[in-house]
């Protein structure tokens, strides 16, 4: 016979837009256990480039429940929650492992968050692309969304590059 903990398994849930976190805390309110993953990144504000935290899957947030003794009735009518992600008409499970490895993620990170930049100031990158193609040079900011500045050594002087992040790879 199977202990009732092996029961207990992460379900996945949407929320309303922009209201992961009001869906968070009200179920951590109501004693569930529920675990929303977090990313940082960098974003442009009033013309600054600031590091943000936010939810890594927008809309999205997991739920540890057992089926036989956890009242489910009570989720779907959480502030900020919208419904259980459902195959067919059972609710979606998420491996545990996927789980632990996001959880472990933001462990490793110290912050509680899962970095998404991909180049951070002062790391080695190559340009893949245009007419630099092949040159190597250091990764200095992002400039927006969709563009990054780069610092290459062209005939024994520094020169700032504005590149597509998609055309660069680490070095």
């Amino acid at each position: 016979m199977s202990s009732k903990k092996s029961e207990r398994h992460w379900y996945l849930l949407t929320s309303k837009p922009h209201k992961d976190a009001l869906a968070e805390e009200h179920l951590n309110r109501q004693g569930y256990n529920v675990y929303r993953p977090l990313a940082q990144r960098l974003r442009k504000r009033r013309g600054k480039m600031i590091k943000v935290v936010e939810s890594l899957f927008p809309r999205y947030l997991f739920v540890h429940l057992n089926t036989l003794d956890d009242n489910w009735a009570p989720i779907r009518s959480t502030l900020g929650v919208q419904q259980f992600v459902r195959f067919g008409d059972e609710p979606a499970q998420a491996p545990d492992a996927l789980i632990h490895t996001l959880q472990q993620q933001e462990q490793d990170l110290g912050e509680k968050a899962i970095d998404l930049d991909r180049f951070h100031k002062g790391e080695q990158v190559i340009v893949t692309e245009g007419p630099f193609k092949g040159m190597s040079g250091l990764f200095l900011s992002y400039e927006g969304e969709e563009r990054a500045m780069v610092l290459l050594e062209i005939m024994h002087s520094q020169t700032k590059l504005n590149v597509s992040p998609a055309k660069l790879l680490a070095a």
